[in-house]
């Protein structure tokens, strides 16, 4: 039987600690594997101006969206710090729905990984609620590896 070998990884990242774990076991992979790793981060305009939805305004000021963006390139900043110099990395700010993005991101770029964080949702929660890891791992075209 042959052992999978992965040349290019996708981790999805939030600034959450599950998402950084998840990159940590992908950097292990990456650098065993000799694979390039890809930093996805998905802007979700719709969790993250809750406010101005409630408060019933179409307007979104420059401002709020450019604070929005920074803290996605902060991220993927951190992130990419934590990748030692032999292994290649990109990084990559959409906006959108992760549970659309990620999957549809790693066919479109030939990823033939993904590592995920978990969110840790008890059973009960995880069910009513959903996570974003458990629809890619429904629905991405390779192998997920979910961390937690």
């Amino acid at each position: 039987m042959t052992q999978p070998v992965y040349q290019k990884i996708l981790v999805p990242v939030d600034g959450s600690k599950n998402s950084f774990k998840a990159l940590k076991h992908a950097i292990t992979l990456a650098d065993s594997c000799k694979a390039e790793l890809g930093i996805l981060f998905v802007l979700v305009l719709a969790k993250q101006l809750y406010a101005y939805t409630q408060i019933n305004t179409s307007y979104i000021s420059d401002t709020v969206l450019d604070e929005i963006e920074e803290f996605g390139k902060k991220t993927l900043e951190e992130a990419r710090a934590l990748v030692p110099d032999n292994i290649p990395v990109q990084t990559f700010l959409e906006i959108g729905s992760p549970v659309e993005i990620i999957p549809d991101f790693a066919a479109d770029n030939n990823y033939n990984l993904i590592a995920i964080g978990s969110r840790g949702l008890g059973t009960i929660k995880g069910l009513i609620l959903g996570s974003v890891s458990a629809y890619v791992v429904a629905n991405a075209k390779c192998p997920v590896l979910v961390v937690k």
